[in-house]
């Protein structure tokens, strides 16, 4: 059985000037409903056949080419287009079949065309020269009988409709083809640019200063890189929040456009570090020139979230060809000379050379060496006693970390903890001192030491690990020792990272029953609300302010105010670096309750600390 015909156009505009012509085409394509249907009734019943569906045309009819036109203009608006037009060539006094088929496939050039004509009207040259004969147009011979107007309607209708259904899909693959296009676009500019500035990102870099290197070869021109970082931009974060770090960020990146020429370009490179790609450079001192211009602009004050701030930036710059002849080679080297001159402080400007080179492989070695260290168990802890300044006893030790590096002797953490905060190293590393503290504590207790309270410093980067507090929980439990026998130092930078997240962290180690202490009080925000906001138990004066407390008013007066501060927050203050009788003797008269320094010790190894706390040595102090 054929599956009955699919839902199609059968529009067939009738274009005569005879009305009888309109009569015979309505009696071929739309028979009378009745009487179809008493002729499918009797073949049913004579040969007992299922008939297919009766085909039937809609039909409007026109007798001049003017009035057949403005049904097309009404079928078009209306979205219900006609598919065929029968149209007679000869229609007095209007337009003729020719210009009527002209006329109309200005406004709809879809339109099937059936062109009635008896062939004397105009020879096929003369046709052929004023229409193109395309697929659109089939003449039809008069005189014609039924059939072949009927076969003319289904084809030239089953061929609009197929055209239209072509268009469409061609219309949809083609809108596919173009939102597919959109997303892949939208996802390699995802991938070369940074969302928040709109700059061109690291990975485009590598690609643009290739091509530039090319150029500036191929012209024999040197072409110079600018690694910018700006300083101690985490500041900007950590006291307004995130949102005005990115304000601030984004209106860097303006600045920096602003400041060079069309022909050269900005990136950013990481979360506060920009590079800057000119082309076409003559000088070294123009170089210069155009940093110190970009420095400038960094540092103009910008009002952000309703507070004036400013920022400075520290400038690493490499020239090519002199400093390498590769996109990675010269990037690296500007970041090396841009973190050199970094150390030096801030808002300046450092051309790359060959020593910085020998630092960065020092640095490497050093990294490696930490690595290895882990691994071979050449790390050791020694132990700062802290003492009880009115009765003099041992109340309390630091852990220090020291490196023990086979042919070369002792390694002091100076040397390589910057190396291992700036590698990651930190973590691992800190979770091993950690543990050696604790057990070794557990340890003299189980000896039957008197027991002391061990405290462990705490990097902002141990800090700010997912499992910090998990960890600690951990280590206790696997050492077997009390929580309130530990003290976390961490410093006032610590505090003022993350507010939220760290005063949860810190309810969290409180609970737990460790004692927390702000390390080298009084050299960063040393704000009485945060002391007030968490939970606190121990102020260790920085050893900077002991150091001179003899000699400066100024520090005498802020370590006694620091001890009294502590002493109206039921706080415990510790002072470190204590070198003198008179230093201790000014603390005593003060009612600092503890002090460390090696004026009582230096840091010892476990066994000799243990001897120490076991009195089997006289101890080498006396407080008075």
């Amino acid at each position: 059985m054929k599956a009955p015909f699919p839902q199609t156009n059968r529009r067939i505009l009738i274009i005569d000037d005879t009305p009888a012509i309109h009569d015979d085409f309505r009696k071929i394509l739309a028979p009378q409903v009745s009487d179809a249907a008493d002729l499918q009734q009797l073949e049913q019943t004579l040969f007992g056949t299922q008939q297919t569906p009766h085909l039937s045309f809609q039909l409007d009819s026109a007798y001049q080419g003017q009035e057949a036109l403005a049904l097309v203009n009404r079928a078009l608006a209306s979205g219900n287009p006609y598919a065929l037009a029968f149209i007679d060539m000869r229609m007095p006094p209007g337009w003729d079949g020719l210009e009527t088929i002209e006329q109309l496939w200005r406004v709809d050039p879809n339109l099937q065309i059936a062109l009635c004509t008896a062939y004397s009207d105009y020879s096929w040259e003369a046709m052929a020269e004023r229409l193109e004969f395309g697929d659109q147009l089939l003449i039809l011979k008069k005189p014609f009988d039924s059939l072949e107007i009927r076969q003319m309607a289904n084809a030239l209708t089953w061929k609009w409709q197929l055209a239209q259904d072509a268009a469409l899909k061609m219309l949809s693959l083609e809108r596919t083809i173009e939102a597919r296009v959109h997303e892949l676009l939208k996802v390699s500019h995802l991938l070369q640019y940074d969302s928040l500035t709109e700059l061109p990102n690291s990975t485009l870099l590598g690609d643009r200063l290739s091509q530039a290197i090319a150029v500036c070869r191929r012209h024999d021109k040197q072409l110079v890189v600018m690694f910018l970082g700006l300083d101690r931009f985490k500041r900007i974060n950590n006291a307004l929040g995130h949102p005005a770090g990115d304000e601030m960020l984004k209106r860097v990146a303006r600045q920096l456009l602003t400041c060079v020429r069309d022909s050269d370009s900005v990136f950013r490179y990481g979360s506060d570090e920009f590079v800057v790609i000119l082309g076409d450079i003559n000088h070294p001192q123009q170089t210069h020139a155009v940093a110190e211009k970009l420095l400038t602009a960094i540092r103009l004050p910008q009002t952000i979230a309703g507070h004036d701030v400013s920022v400075t930036a520290s400038v690493g710059i490499s020239v090519y060809p002199d400093d390498g002849l590769e996109a990675t080679e010269l990037i690296k080297k500007a970041e090396t000379a841009m973190r050199n001159v970094k150390e030096l402080g801030p808002d300046n400007i450092g051309f790359f050379i060959e020593a910085m080179n020998q630092h960065a492989r020092e640095q490497h070695s050093i990294e490696s060496g930490i690595r290895r260290a882990l691994q071979e168990h050449e790390f050791v802890l020694h132990y700062q006693p802290k003492i009880d300044l009115r009765t003099a006893a041992v109340v309390g030790a630091e852990a220090l970390l020291r490196w023990q590096k086979p042919g070369h002797g002792w390694v002091y953490p100076a040397d390589f903890i910057p190396v291992a905060e700036d590698s990651g190293l930190i973590v691992p590393l800190s979770k091993w001192v950690l543990a050696e503290a604790c057990r070794q504590t557990r340890a003299w207790q189980l000896a039957g030491l008197p027991p002391i309270r061990m405290s462990v410093n705490t990097s902002p980067i141990d800090f700010r690990q997912r499992d910090f507090v998990a960890g600690i929980e951990r280590v206790l439990q696997q050492t077997g020792l009390a929580p309130e026998w530990l003290e976390l130092e961490i410093t006032e930078g610590v505090l003022m990272q993350n507010v939220e997240a760290t005063m949860t962290a810190l309810n969290r180690l409180k609970t737990l029953g460790t004692r927390l202490a702000i390390d080298d009080f009084g050299t960063g925000y040393s704000s009485l609300s945060y002391l007030r906001r968490f939970p606190i138990d121990v102020l260790k004066i920085d050893q900077s302010f002991i150091r001179n407390l003899c000699n400066d008013r100024s520090d005498a007066a802020l370590v006694s105010a620091i001890i009294n501060l502590g002493k109206s927050l039921g706080l415990n203050v510790i002072a470190e670096g204590i070198e003198t009788a008179e230093q201790l003797a000014f603390l005593k008269a003060h009612h600092c309750e503890e002090g460390q320094g090696y004026f009582f010790s230096k840091a010892l190894p476990a066994d000799t600390f243990a001897q120490l706390l076991a009195g089997t040595q006289p101890t080498p102090w006396a407080i008075e």
